[in-house]
């Protein structure tokens, strides 16, 4: 389905979209449109070609990795207000990487690749604007290397609660995370078992770590967490070796 002008707007209020003339985002428009899926409908599969990419409206998209014998590996998963598959314009094979499939009743923004690779010629600030989304993108995806080789399934679960309730939370409230997804999709981003992660649950509420309720985990003791995982001290005594590198680099 095209574009509806009244659109425009919520589109427009998107990094990736901001930053563009009106005349670049015109011809953008033009090659762009809004496509509904249902729960559990595959948008493409890893092979196809990237001819899009896509802005989530309304939904929840899962982007994944399927093994040979059929098991599957949470990549990542994109909420409203999130953008997928941009960075497969700029790859040399043009195919998907991934495969993408509704979590539930989804609606897109979809978008011409080469049209608006095309149109990042006229805006050097829409080239910075998705540099910095790469550099996200790939500082997550470094991160999560780190956790996978280095730290255990609590570490990694734990370390996603406290990142989270920062973003999501007021800090002089008591943090809390709602989730999004299931906890077994959950489970799989974070490549711990089902299994492990309902224990690792069950352990945490019983030494008073956390609270569920629903679909929501309270942080009952958020400083015993940090702890846990090394988050306090550490960081702040990293940071000051790193100091006293650079001053005497400078």
């Amino acid at each position: 389905m095209a574009l509806n002008s009244l659109f425009y707007k919520e589109i427009r209020a998107h990094h990736l979209f901001n930053c563009l003339s009106d005349e670049c985002f015109h011809v953008i428009s033009q090659h762009a449109g809004l496509i509904s899926l249902k729960k559990n409908e595959i948008l493409f599969e890893c092979g196809f070609e990237a001819s899009h990419f896509f802005l989530v409206r309304t939904g929840q998209i899962t982007l994944f990795q399927t093994s040979f014998d059929g098991n599957e590996k949470i990549v990542d998963i994109s909420e409203s207000g999130q953008t997928f598959a941009e960075t497969s314009m700029f790859n040399e094979s043009k195919l998907y990487s991934v495969n993408a499939r509704a979590t539930c009743d989804t609606d897109l923004f979809y978008f011409d690749s080469d049209t608006f690779k095309s149109q990042l010629y006229y805006s050097n600030d829409a080239c910075f604007s998705l540099m910095a989304e790469m550099s996200r993108r790939l500082k997550n995806q470094t991160q999560e290397i780190i956790e996978l080789s280095i730290h255990d399934a609590q570490h990694r679960l734990v370390n996603y609660l406290l990142e989270k309730s920062c973003v999501q939370n007021d800090q002089s409230c008591q943090p809390e995370v709602k989730l999004s997804t299931t906890k077994s999709l959950l489970a799989s981003r974070l490549s711990i078992t089902p299994e492990t992660f309902s224990r690792i649950l069950a352990r945490l509420k019983k030494q008073d770590l956390i609270t569920i309720k629903d679909d929501v985990i309270i942080l009952s003791n958020p400083g015993s967490l940090r702890t846990l995982v090394g988050y306090c001290g550490g960081r702040f005594q990293e940071r000051s070796k790193v100091k006293q590198i650079l001053r005497f680099i400078a």
